[in-house]
């Protein structure tokens, strides 16, 4: 994903006290009051020292804010519930000063701005970090802007400018564990071999050859010991294929407790297409009446259709999809299994709650 740069150089500055810095007012007021009473030339000294500090403050403060540059690298691929990084880059484009102890606010819509402090950024010199997040639920993210802010030099003030800098993150849904899925599905995830005659990589036995087998599959050694031709055989595996249905329709709208449980539906969905990819079959997801091919490595349109996928209230089951080749997994939440299209014989349904 390409960086997103931005510039504060218009944007508009905050001041806002610290606590030192309310002591130190409260302090410099207090000698201007009794200097001002008293006529005594060392307290307008030190007066005027107090305030050349304030002033200084201030000076120094926009300094260090201005000519910077923020950068956003956002990842390629996020799940919700997963920990992720974000590049956070700072370019200094000022010729000849320094910036020091500026921090650096990455503002989303939602959780908390993440913070990342910079100590000191020479002139013409770019610097860069990370930090780390999650976000709590698939779907479409929005980045406000940054927000830069220094206390520097002496604590007193904190100044922070508000940078427009829009951006959007699509997060995918959570991977979960498959564990407590069916028989069925188990054995596909880890590639239960099948006791039987057929194409396959576990070795099952030998036999005689016969005219038309593959001589790539002769056992040569047995055949030399035995004076005849011996063939290798071996055992079947089950359908490498598996289609991935997810029911979108429910008998009311989703809200609460059962938004909640359709929202799990949609994770198990992606879990299954996940596990499935990843261990070599060939996956199909169906949703609202798409069918989207998925293979490891390859799964973003399918991923991205189940991050923005919505579910939505109906009456009466679709019409019935074509039916999926191989093995059929059906991903529905209880509440919405008489929505359902109707099935190829042997299909899995999955209900989530």
């Amino acid at each position: 994903m390409p960086l997103l740069a931005f510039t504060p150089r218009r944007a508009r500055t905050r001041l806002k006290f610290t606590r030192e810095g309310r002591y130190f007012v409260a302090i410099t007021l207090g000698v201007g009051f009794a200097a001002i009473n008293t006529g005594n030339n060392l307290l307008y000294l030190l007066l005027g020292m107090t305030l050349s500090m304030i002033i200084v403050s201030g000076i120094l403060s926009e300094q260090a804010l201005r000519g910077l540059v923020a950068e956003r690298d956002l990842p390629h691929e996020v799940h919700a519930g997963r920990p992720f990084l974000t590049g956070i880059t700072l370019a200094n484009t000022k010729r000849r000063l320094p910036s020091f102890s500026v921090q650096v606010e990455d503002v989303l819509d939602g959780p908390a701005a993440k913070k990342c402090y910079f100590l000191k950024v020479p002139p013409g010199a770019r610097q860069q970090t990370s930090y780390r997040t999650e976000l709590p639920r698939r779907g479409r993210w929005r980045f406000d802007g940054f927000r830069l802010s220094t206390r520097y030099p002496f604590g007193f003030f904190l100044k922070s400018r508000q940078v427009a800098a829009p951006a959007e993150l699509l997060v995918y849904p959570r991977i979960v564990p498959v564990g407590d899925l069916p028989d069925a599905a188990r054995s596909l995830v880890g590639q239960v071999p099948v006791n039987r005659r057929g194409p396959g990589r576990e070795f099952h036995g030998l036999r005689p050859y016969r005219e038309g087998d593959d001589a790539r599959d002769i056992h040569w050694k047995r055949s030399a010991r035995e004076g005849r031709l011996v063939l290798r055989e071996y055992e079947t595996e089950g359908s490498r294929r598996v289609t991935v249905l997810l029911n979108t329709l429910a008998p009311e709208p989703p809200a609460g407790a059962f938004a909640e449980e359709v929202e799990r539906g949609v994770d198990m969905a992606a879990s299954l297409v996940a596990h499935f990819a990843r261990g070599g079959f060939e996956v199909d997801l169906v949703v609202d009446g798409r069918r989207l091919p998925a293979a490891d490595g390859r799964l973003a349109p399918a991923m991205r259709a189940l991050a923005l996928v919505a579910v939505r209230a109906a009456t009466e089951p679709p019409p019935a999809p074509a039916p999926g080749a191989g093995r059929v997994f059906v991903v529905t939440h209880p509440r919405s299994r008489a929505l359902l299209p109707r099935l190829p014989a042997g299909a899995h349904v999955v209900e989530v709650t």
